[in-house]
């Protein structure tokens, strides 16, 4: 038996897994755990004060369910270990830090406001949701939280109750009066001067988690000093996702934002291809992504920004031109393992640097090396200089959104990086050959679109 961290096991060829706590990890990771191992076992509490994970219960272990090639097994224990049934000082734990809490059930009327838009949007004050009067709302909006995010804490209810700069704002049906979607906002930025000097020193500061590191690995002063709210959590009611609620309550938040007049709204996340297209279609820019996987939910964290103020539309300009060179100079290396489809997602829709571009050059031998390879007379082998040096040309133009998809993933895992064959037959569960003869289709359009010049690839 030997332990190994989450995402880790997903390299990994064994007998069996045995996943404890399940419920304080994302649910994409266990269905991948799940879908990479025949046996798995899952071991979990799904209400405690250690944390409640409810999205094992309502997500992961219901798509088991209904899976009719998963053999499923289930034990609950239903008395404690550790205090008697019924124990009361545990009851009132549970009722004090909503541990149980279960969100509003909605029906054919509430789904039809949905429908029509039908919403009241709610700016709370905290005094007003811990009242007598106000708790029937706070269970509602703590139960949404609750089960679209993999982990919960008592911290968490107790920093919407007394953290100075958070705040909560839920969209309500006008008619029903139920809870569709909640966020949770904290306030960040204005940091004095010598505290700024500090931080790009590599100083440390609590509550300002995106000007931190913002000045920290874009260097530039000016994030230091506007302000804005930090989008710590946003969620919809379970059963109305899908909808355009959490694309309607983001919007109104950045109105909001602008009415205070704050300079930005800004999430940082585990960056998945779906999670990152929300943010993308509602107008956020990613202007950062951590070097390392959480080594929990195995995901890389990426910051983003929706600038308000026309100072900080300038700061993002500039700074999503720095971190496009970045990225995509630090695939081979730091985000080999990257998840290819977020890559492309990011380059079709987000990233391009004309000038770095424009500075790429390929010489008539590599041009013409590139013509003999798209017609199938050399491989990628023998001209990968010249097909890495196009790519980036490509991609920093802002062109990646002419590839087909399947072509686009192609280039970023075999040509930027640099992953084999072999992973991409894998991944993408194509033949050998197909995958090659994509790769050459690629580039050819890349040689038509940027130089002019037209060679026939193979047939497909």
């Amino acid at each position: 038996i030997e332990y190994w961290p989450p995402y880790t096991v997903l390299r990994l060829n064994v007998d069996a897994v045995i996943v404890d706590e399940a419920a304080g990890i994302p649910v994409p990771l266990l269905h991948k755990i799940w879908e990479k191992h025949r046996r798995t076992i899952y071991a979990t509490t799904i209400h405690g004060y250690e944390g409640a994970g409810r999205g094992f219960s309502v997500r992961f272990l219901k798509r088991l369910k209904e899976d009719h090639k998963t053999k499923l097994i289930i034990y609950e224990m239903e008395e404690p270990i550790r205090y008697s049934k019924n124990d009361p000082i545990e009851r009132f734990q549970f009722d004090t830090l909503l541990l149980d809490v279960e969100p509003d059930e909605l029906n054919e009327d509430d789904f039809k406001e949905i429908e029509e838009g039908n919403f009241e949007y709610l700016k709370l004050d905290p005094e007003y949701l811990f009242s007598p009067e106000g708790e029937k709302l706070l269970r509602s909006i703590f139960s949404i939280f609750v089960l679209a995010h993999y982990r919960n804490e008592p911290d968490d209810l107790g920093r919407i109750a007394d953290a100075p700069h958070h705040s909560i704002r839920a969209l309500r049906l006008k008619k029903s009066g139920r809870i569709v979607a909640a966020v949770q906002l904290a306030e960040e930025g204005r940091i004095p001067d010598d505290m700024i000097r500090e931080l790009l020193r590599g100083g440390s500061i609590a509550g300002n988690i995106i000007p931190d590191r913002l000045l920290k690995h874009l260097r530039l002063k000016e994030f230091g000093k506007g302000i804005g709210w930090r989008i710590v959590r946003i969620a919809v009611h379970i059963d109305a996702q899908g909808k355009g609620i959490g694309s309607y309550l983001l919007q109104e938040v950045i109105k909001e934002a602008k009415e205070r007049g704050y300079d930005w709204v800004g999430a940082g996340f585990g960056i998945t291809k779906e999670l990152l297209n929300f943010w993308v279609k509602n107008g956020f820019y990613a202007l950062h992504l951590s070097p390392d996987r959480n080594p929990v939910s195995g995901e890389y964290t990426t910051l983003v920004i929706y600038p308000l103020s026309d100072k900080w539309r300038k700061l993002v300009e500039i700074s999503l031109k720095e971190f496009t060179v970045k990225f995509i100079e630090s695939l081979h290396a730091v985000y080999r393992d990257f998840e290819a489809d977020a890559a492309y997602l990011m380059f079709s829709k987000l990233l391009k640097n004309i000038d770095y571009s424009e500075s790429i050059d390929l010489s008539e031998i590599q041009l013409e090396r590139l013509r003999m390879y798209v017609s199938g007379i050399m491989t990628f082998e023998s001209v990968c200089d010249a097909v890495t040096l196009l790519s980036k040309k490509y991609f920093l133009k802002g062109l990646a959104n002419r590839l087909k998809e399947v072509e686009g993933l192609i280039t970023i895992m075999r040509v930027f990086q640099g992953r084999s064959w072999d992973d991409i037959y894998e991944e993408l569960k194509i033949g050998k050959v197909k995958a090659t003869n994509l790769l050459r289709v690629a580039v050819s359009k890349m040689l038509k679109d940027i130089y002019g010049i037209e060679v026939e690839p193979p047939k497909i």
